[in-house]
């Protein structure tokens, strides 16, 4: 393929995620009312597929640059529950799709899309499923995606920060690197509303108050540093963007043994408010994205690319004890109909710069709090009910699940 060939629009927004020292593979599984018929499902990936381009390219590295291509092999659905290694056991493809039992399995690599990409796709396909397994009559309508932004108006928008000695003596994080551990959280939608309103905070700043609670007492610290990451769409001009488009904040909160969560929520709260206006979170972007920028911008090859990349990060001091990211409802676009077909969703993210990442989803009233955890302390799950608790939110399930 010569060079005029290639589709290099949509690779700068993902570069971080080929930079990283690991790679980000995601996995979100839906449970469904019956058991899954591959051959069904199989019918509805290439349904959801043919209308949606985006999805179907590979990626194809070279000694300084990596480039996406249109993949002509086929897309194939795989009937148990393991998460292959992608792109090389996926036929090239940057996602995957299996099926086990009453469960749909939907893996990507974090390069290609966010969690807010994938959700159209993902929710397509399933719709088309249900067209095959139940007579539904969901439509097939082109996916379709925003232009990339202009990363070089964004920097020059706003420049990027010079380092300072200060900054480049500052106190980076110390994260766990132990074997990963998973475990699962599930709490009425209702109970954290409540506590929120009773706090005149979001919801959303309770549930990271609440989460730094537990971990005080898990990783005995009595300050805790977490992030939280931000979607951009909107205010990058790309509302329909599926590629990654999201910026991240970072936040600490002091802790003791009389903390309660009246006592950090509302400075917690300001915060996030702060974080979370246009120009702010614009900015956030801009600052984030220009070390990708510059890094890619090397003529060197992509292997010491990857290094510098990652020193600077490092140095960078982003690294958390944990961070948060609230997915709200999977599907998307949301729809009633669709919903009565599915009983139950996961979401898992393996930890991105933080000791664990907390993916939480709402689904039928119930929030899922999916934990990935790389500290080597037991007992995750406990400490977490127990804190929850202490402040009247009502705790479905707390479990630590076998990796």
């Amino acid at each position: 393929m010569n060079e005029s060939q290639r589709s290099t629009e949509y690779i700068f927004q993902g570069t971080m995620y080929f930079f990283r020292r690991e790679k980000i593979l995601c996995r979100y599984q839906f449970a469904l009312q019956d058991a899954v018929e591959p051959a069904l499902l199989q019918r509805a990936l290439e349904a959801a597929l043919s209308a949606a381009p985006y999805y179907r390219v590979q990626l194809v590295q070279e000694k300084r640059s990596f480039f996406l291509e249109p993949n002509p092999n086929p897309c194939l659905v795989y009937q148990d529950s393991a998460q292959r290694d992608i792109p090389e056991e996926t036929n090239g493809y940057l996602f995957s799709v299996s099926c086990e039992g009453d469960t749909v399995y939907f893996d990507w690599y974090h390069f290609l899309m966010d969690g807010h990409g994938v959700s159209p796709f993902l929710t397509r396909i399933l719709e088309q499923y249900c067209n095959l397994r139940y007579g539904t009559a969901f439509e097939n309508t082109p996916i379709v995606c925003s232009p990339a932004y202009d990363i070089e108006a964004m920097m020059e928008k706003y420049p990027p920060l010079t380092a300072t000695e200060s900054t480049m003596q500052r106190n980076v994080v110390q994260t766990w690197e132990g074997r990963m551990r998973r475990t699962r959280v599930r709490l009425t939608k209702q109970s954290l509303v409540d506590r929120a309103v009773e706090n005149g905070v979001k919801p959303f700043t309770a549930l990271a108050g609440l989460l730094s609670l537990a971990l005080r007492s898990y990783l005995g610290k009595d300050e805790i540093q977490y992030s939280y990451s931000a979607d951009t769409r909107r205010e990058a001009g790309v509302p329909d963007a599926l590629y990654n488009c999201v910026c991240s904040f970072q936040s600490g909160v002091k802790l003791n043994d009389d903390t309660r969560l009246a006592d950090i929520v509302p400075e917690m709260d300001a915060e996030v408010l702060r974080t979370l206006q246009p120009e702010a979170k614009l900015r956030q972007m801009a600052q984030q994205m220009s070390w990708v920028y510059k890094v890619d911008q090397q003529k060197a090859p992509l292997r010491i690319k990857q290094r510098v990349f990652q020193m600077g990060e490092y140095i960078s001091g982003v690294l958390a004890d944990f961070w948060l990211s609230y997915l709200g409802n999977p599907l998307l676009p949301a729809t009633q109909e669709l919903e009565q077909y599915t009983k139950d969703f996961n979401v898992w993210v393996p930890p991105d710069g933080g000791s664990m990442g907390v993916e939480a989803s709402s689904l039928n009233g119930i929030i899922t709090l999916c934990i990935e955890n790389k500290a080597e302390m037991p007992g995750l799950a406990g400490m977490i009910r127990t804190a929850f608790e202490k402040e009247d939110i009502t705790v479905l399930e707390a479990v630590d699940l076998d990796t």
